[in-house]
Order: C-alpha cells, then structure tokens, then sequence
C-alpha cells in the first residue's frame, strides 16, 4: 500500500510505468540513468566498454539529450501531468504534458504535447518493457495525416452543390474560350453567345457550336450564381499564310452568387492567367488567393 506514495524518480528505484521512465530521462543529470532506459544490448555494449570510452559515452548520452531539448531543461511541474521547461538562467519557458498513452503487454506510445512558442507540437516516444525496465525504442514529432475520410460521409449543403456547379461552369466556359481560339484564330471572342450554337447549324466564327444555346442567355444564370463574361482586349485574326500562334486576347469571367449566404458564399474570379476566390460578400479581384483545390 505504501508503494505509490514512494516518488518514481527516486535513484535506485526501476521506474514501474513508462511515464515515470520518461520522467527519469527527462529530469534527471546522471547519463547512468538515461542509459538504463535505452535497449538492453545498447546498455550492456556501453557497460563492457574501456573506462575512459564508456565515460566518453555516457557524456554524450547528456549531450543528446540537451540537444533534443534545444538547450532547455526539464523539471517535474506543479500540475500532475505536466513537466516545466526550464531556459539555462532557470525560468519557465513552457510545459510538456503527457497528452495520451497507449500500453499493451510489454510495449508502449506516449503522446506528448509541448508547449513552447507559438503552436504546440506533439511527440511520441515508443518504448519497450525489458529486463522490468521501460526502455525508449524511438521519440520523434507526430506527423497527423488526413485520410480525407470525413469527405466520405459529408453531405453537401445546396450552397456547395452550387459553389461546386459554378466551377464547373466556368471549366466549360475557359475550355470553349481556348478552343475557339485555336480552332477560328479570332483570338477569344466579344461574346459567350459566339460559343454557342444549334446542332443543325455549321460551326463558323459567328456561331462556334461549341457550347449549348444556354449560354447565349444575358445575363447567364446556373445554379444559383451570375456569370459575366468580358473581353478585356481583342485578338489579332491572322492570315492563312501566318503560321505563329494567334494574339488570342484578355478576358475575365466573374462568377457571383445570385443571394450571398443563400445560394453561394463565393466569389470567383477568372482571367487568361489566373484564378481567384473569396468568401467576402463582394466581386472577387485579382489579390485574392487561388481557390485551395485549384491546381496551380
């Protein structure tokens, strides 16, 4: 009964849990003690080495030790799960609590959280119950990864179906505007109605049938958002015996929801040489950034 009122870092004693091991790594000045905690064959190699070496050695086990801390100690804390970060002139800097751990049979994950500047981090130590000593295998910083898996079972709201409808509205659109420059050498045209077309009709410059009639309609209105289209500066129309590639022009195409907050929260923003989005409730411009999935 007296056991856990005996403190798990007094010398001598053999840490019963892979937090108090830790602690005794983390707080203590005797590389004896780290070296306790490493791999049975790394502490048996270090005890079979020639005096000097084996001093040489255990010194070094201190210095990694502070390099890993950058240079900083650590003390036990007032809170119960948490250790204090102490600068060389002996001030608090921060603290490292023991966030989660995991143990099962002989081996062990502990996750700790350090707060220490701006944004804390978290580290896992993995360690190994061996010889009735927890001994460290590996420490390094967690690296989370989203699998995306939420996106599996998110439902989209009807501002989204719309926010995701008008990109790919505007894909058609810059898709027909790159082919009728090519395919009429006109350079991009005054006009979305040009880009449209019957089917019984002959493609021609006038009338490219590239996109359906409903892209002819002023103003354009799909899926909840308005979209403009205006030729910014005209093409250069080329000879026949021009083989260089046409001058195509400037354009921008806006794209603006039709009830802010209601039928869209995004405001897109399309010219030849850029994309961009904001969620402000006015025209996009070309100081707002990207949308975040597009490619470039």
């Amino acid at each position: 009964m007296l056991v856990p009122l005996i403190p798990l870092s007094m010398p001598g004693m053999q840490a019963p849990t892979p937090q108090a091991a830790l602690e005794e790594i983390a707080t203590t000045a005797k590389p004896e003690v780290i070296a306790r905690h490493l791999p049975e064959q790394v502490q048996k190699s270090i005890e079979v080495l020639p005096s000097g070496q084996k001093q040489e050695v255990l010194g070094k086990l201190l210095s990694l030790k502070a390099e890993q801390l950058g240079g900083y100690t650590v003390r036990r804390g007032s809170d119960a799960d948490a250790w204090e970060i102490v600068d060389p002139n002996g001030e608090s800097r921060g603290k490292v609590r023991l966030a989660n751990s995991v143990i099962s049979g002989l081996e062990a994950l502990l996750f700790l959280k350090v707060e220490l500047g701006s944004a804390p981090q978290t580290f896992i130590v993995a360690m190994h119950l061996e010889d009735d000593d927890w001994r460290i295998d590996n420490f390094g910083e967690w690296q989370s990864v989203d699998l995306g898996l939420h996106k599996l079972i998110h439902q989209p709201t009807e501002m989204e179906k719309n926010e995701g409808a008008a990109r790919e509205t505007i894909d058609r659109i810059l898709g027909a505007l790159s082919r009728y420059a090519v395919e009429f050498a006109y350079g991009f045209p005054a006009q979305l109605r040009t880009l449209t077309g019957k089917p019984s009709e002959e493609a021609s410059a006038e009338h490219a049938g590239i996109l359906d009639e409903s892209f002819a309609a002023e103003p354009l209105v799909k899926d909840g958002y308005l979209f403009r289209y205006r030729l910014i500066e005209a093409g250069s129309r080329l000879d026949d015996d021009v083989v260089r590639m046409p001058e195509r022009g400037r354009f921008e195409i806006r794209a603006t929801p039709l009830e802010y907050a209601k039928t869209g929260s995004k405001n897109f923003l399309v010219t030849d040489s850029g994309f961009h989005v904001t969620t402000q409730n006015r025209d996009a411009d070309a100081d707002d950034p990207a949308p975040d999935d597009d490619p470039a």
